[in-house]
């Protein structure tokens, strides 16, 4: 166990200026990283992008926080990809001046510049810059709720309550595992605080505010059978268990390239030792390390991402940037900056990922760029397509497919819009395209010709209740390494 108590030693990272330099710096690179880059957007990042075009209070498996994010930025830049993400590497450098001050706030000057850094260099920051997901609002609204939440324990205040329930409720609509937090605080309330710092007023305060700030959404739930939460509880649905020790080992090693593999050490060791220490460090240590080890828990019992425990790192990167400008002993120190360089090492390679589209000089058996290429130029294929046939509309089998070829068939000229849709045999709807463009619950008139997309040869798994169906054509495109990506495109007529 690391001890630091009555050691107080000298910390100088690099001044001010430098550090909001770097910071700046390395935000710009990630935008232009995002404006040249050759990967398309993801199956979620695709949905979330036809959320934002309706804007409302919830969706279907997530709270409305993103498609939020995206209509400002797409509203100001158009439908471009960079446009769609734009906001992702803003937010992580707001994120990483929010726990420069907060570390600034609690531990000193020095201590807020090495938040800022570690922060800003970790690879799940580092990747959370190009890809728009929850997690993005998530994380800053949880840093926000912290930094206020450590001011209100000093001061008491009201108002600075206020604003962390505010800021909570925020994160809700941004993830429900915004949850974690007010769980995690509540139980180092009742065991570390009691009232010492924080009033039962107070505590009120923040609940009543987060819940308000939150009503919309569950108001939203409340109106669609609370499909959103339902959601939520069958991704973590236990009824079905698997123990498995692969999963486990599986997500604890993701974590180290989430945080950073020598920083993810560093905080495992001084980890219990922040258990023991004053009011400030005890709080981090629990709305941090319960939440690694509750995910750890679930992957072992069935199967958890890597990026379920994200979270616990705002509160460890405060924990690393106190111990780091706190000890005395060079070890602790020398294995910070080693663990700080090899994480700038990572985010510099992560960025030329991004640039090129391409993993060089690694070559990978199964290249995972491959899922984000091909989409735009077979959807200009299927465009073509669909207009010499004179077809009415389109019907995917696949979320996958129907979510980026909506994007892509529509994202200029938006004339494709109420012409796509899934087929599925699913009685209950499974995700959002099901439960709002199912083939089968749409008007049909007689005559009209539906170009099918598919990706294999084969019809006879779905009933489309089709005149003369036929396979018109297949397109194809290069993803990596050579490797086409094939579809079949068909044309029926409605009976």
């Amino acid at each position: 166990m690391l001890s630091l108590r009555n050691k107080r030693g000298r910390f100088t990272l690099l001044n001010t200026p430098i550090t909001l330099f770097i910071l700046i710096i390395i935000t710009t690179l990630r935008i232009y990283s995002l404006y040249v880059s050759p990967i398309e957007l993801s199956v979620d990042e695709a949905q979330y992008w036809h959320w934002s075009r309706n804007i409302d209070f919830g969706y279907f498996t997530k709270p409305p926080f993103i498609a939020w994010m995206i209509s400002i930025s797409t509203f100001i830049f158009g439908n471009d990809e960079w446009a769609v993400r734009l906001f992702s590497p803003i937010t992580h450098l707001l994120i990483s001046l929010v726990l420069w001050g907060a570390a600034k706030f609690a531990f000193g000057l020095n201590s807020g510049k090495v938040a800022a850094l570690i922060w800003i260099f970790t690879p799940g920051a580092s990747l959370g810059g190009f890809i728009i997901s929850t997690d993005t609002p998530l994380l800053l609204f949880w840093s926000l709720s912290l930094f206020l939440l450590l001011i209100s324990l000093r001061h008491n205040s009201s108002l600075s309550s206020l604003f962390v329930g505010m800021f909570l409720g925020f994160a809700f609509l941004s993830k429900y595992a915004a949850l974690y937090f007010l769980i995690f605080f509540i139980i180092w309330w009742l065991v570390y605080d009691r009232s010492t710092f924080l009033s039962v007023k107070k505590i009120f305060i923040i609940l009543f505010t987060s819940f308000l700030i939150a009503s919309p959404n569950l108001y939203w739930n409340y109106l669609n059978d609370f499909s959103t939460v339902n959601h939520t509880i069958s991704n973590a649905n236990l009824s079905v268990i698997s123990l498995n020790y692969n999963n486990v080992l599986d997500f604890l090693s993701s974590q180290f390239l989430v945080f950073g593999p020598l920083l993810f050490l560093l905080y495992l060791f001084v980890i219990i030792d922040s258990f023991f220490k004053d009011r400030d460090i005890t709080l981090l240590a629990m709305i941090s390390f319960p939440i690694i080890f509750l995910i750890t828990v679930q992957s072992f019992l069935k199967i958890a991402n890597a990026n379920w425990a994200i979270t616990a790192y705002v509160g460890a990167t405060l924990i690393i940037s106190y111990y780091v400008t706190k000890t005395r002993s060079a070890v602790f120190k020398i294995s910070f900056y080693l663990g700080l360089f090899l994480n700038i090492a990572i985010s510099a390679y992560i960025l030329t990922i991004t640039i090129n589209g391409s993993f060089y000089p690694l070559n990978l058996k199964s290249n995972p760029l491959r899922k984000n290429l091909g989409f735009e130029n077979l959807a200009s294929k299927i465009h073509e397509t669909f207009k010499a046939e004179k077809a009415s509309k389109i019907i995917f089998e696949k979320r996958g497919d129907i979510s980026r070829f909506n994007y892509y068939l529509n994202r200029h000229k938006n004339e494709f819009e109420n012409k796509i849709f899934i087929k599925t045999n699913s009685l209950v709807p499974g995700n959002f395209y099901e439960s709002n463009f199912n083939y089968d619950l749409i008007n049909k008139t007689k005559g009209e010709k539906i170009l099918i997309i598919k990706n294999f040869p084969d019809l006879k798994e779905k009933n489309y209740n089709l005149n003369e169906i036929k396979l018109i054509k297949s397109i194809s495109t290069k993803t990596v390494n050579n490797l086409e990506r094939i579809y079949y495109l068909y044309v029926g007529e409605i009976i």
